[in-house]
């Protein structure tokens, strides 16, 4: 099964790297295996430090920011703070839990990457998710992916979640989908 969820992973200089991932887990969340593009600044991320904390949210507008680049530039979130034990922690986030790398295979363009599950960090309580929300999820993998998609399909599933976004947004969803159509535009 894949999660979807954000990942923080440390820069060489210390600072903080925010991104969209989907790791496949067991049912029993002991078990990721994440797959990261060796292009990529998480894999580079991933392989200088061995480590990662991947991020349970509520929040469609924060996973619009990850994969928009734009989470570590957020003003009001995502605050986060570092733990010399197992990494950067989202403020924002329901629960944070600290993956260790414990194998590489780097054979392919996507490296495979097993991780084990340090113990779970809670860091604020479920809102939930509504149909807002979860279309900003559907749309932040389809950014992450518009790169291999053509526009009239992108165009077309913006305009199907424009309808749910417009019927149960609150503001924070409504900036998301404003950051998601501004995306479109460049």
């Amino acid at each position: 099964m894949v999660i979807e969820g954000i990942i923080t992973t440390e820069e060489s200089d210390g600072s903080m790297h925010v991104a969209p991932i989907g790791p496949h887990v067991n049912p029993d969340l002991t078990e990721w295996t994440l797959k990261p593009f060796q292009t990529s600044h998480t894999f580079a991320c991933l392989q200088a430090t061995g480590r990662g904390v991947f991020h349970v949210v509520d929040d469609g507008l924060l996973m619009i920011q990850s994969v928009l680049g734009l989470a570590n530039q957020a003003s009001s979130r995502p605050v986060a703070t570092f733990r010399p034990e197992c990494g950067w922690i989202l403020a924002a986030a329901v629960r944070a839990i600290p993956l260790q790398v414990t194998r590489w295979d780097c054979s392919s363009e996507r490296a495979i990457a097993q991780c084990s599950a340090d113990s779970w960090i809670e860091v604020c309580p479920f809102w939930g998710w509504n149909r807002a929300r979860n279309s900003l999820l559907e749309l932040a993998v389809l950014l992450s992916r518009r790169h291999m998609l053509d526009r009239a399909v992108i165009d077309e599933a913006v305009a199907h979640h424009r309808v749910i976004i417009e019927k149960t947004a609150g503001p924070r969803e409504r900036e998301a989908f404003d950051l998601v159509e501004q995306s479109l535009l460049h």
